[in-house]
This record gives C-alpha cells, structure tokens and sequence, in this order.
C-alpha cells in the first residue's frame, strides 16, 4: 500500500524524485550528459553586468536565465552571450536550444536571433501577463 503525504524534507524527496525520474529517462534517452554553462559579461573593474547560465543536456542547451545590466544594453551584449551559448552548445553535439522568458522580459528579443515560439501561457507570472516559450534548431 501506498500513501500520498506533503514532505517537510524537500531536499530529501527531491533528491530521491529526481534519482527515480533520471533513472527512467536514462533508461529511454540514454545519459543526461548534463554540462553546466555560464556565460559572463564583466565592466572594465571585472564586475559581472550580465550573464547566461543554462545546462547542456542530452542534445539540446536549455537556457535558463539571461541577464543584462540596464547601462549596458543596447549594445549587442545580450545577442553575443547568445551567440556564444549556441557556440558551446553546438560544440557539446546539440540539436537545438530552448528557453522561456516573460512578457515583461524579453519576448520580442528571440525571434531577432532566429528562435521560433513554440507556446504561450496566459496569466504568468501574475494576471496580464505571458510566458513565451521559444527554440531553435542548431
């Protein structure tokens, strides 16, 4: 028998979720092959001023956060740190690269680049607003 109960451990369940759910993914998609990446943009005194973290995974580069400093925007520093994650990811052996952003983001950025919309939720992250999702094939 099994019983269903909210865990005040969460990193203990989301340590044995995530060990249950690699284990049938690697079992049907082979391994993860996860590889962090980080991509800075640093000023003149080294301070970083933007930045793209994502995971290159099986074939694909999921990009999770990018980031540019008010002051420097503007000046193609959002599309070189692109650039440059495509660079790895297509190194790394990807396919593609896939991503979310915000309406309040940067949704009219990625088309620019060449990413495609592939869906949209409503009412995110508060009501009025959208999450677009977007890839692109490398």
């Amino acid at each position: 028998m099994a019983t269903l109960q909210r865990e005040s451990d969460v990193a203990a369940t989301r340590e044995a979720v995530v060990a249950g759910l690699s284990a049938y993914n690697a079992a049907r998609a082979g391994e993860r092959n996860s590889v962090p990446l980080a991509l800075s943009l640093r000023d003149d005194d080294g301070v970083i001023v933007g930045g793209l973290i994502g995971e290159l995974k099986w074939e694909w580069l999921h990009v999770d956060l990018l980031w540019i400093d008010e002051a420097h925007r503007g000046k193609g520093h959002g599309e070189a740190l692109v650039a440059m994650a495509e660079d790895a990811a297509r190194e790394h052996g990807a396919r593609g690269v896939y991503l979310s952003t915000m309406s309040l983001q940067a949704p009219d950025f990625y088309p620019k680049l060449g990413y495609r919309q592939y869906g949209v939720m409503e009412d995110y992250p508060v009501a009025g607003h959208r999450i677009h999702h977007f890839a692109k094939a490398l």
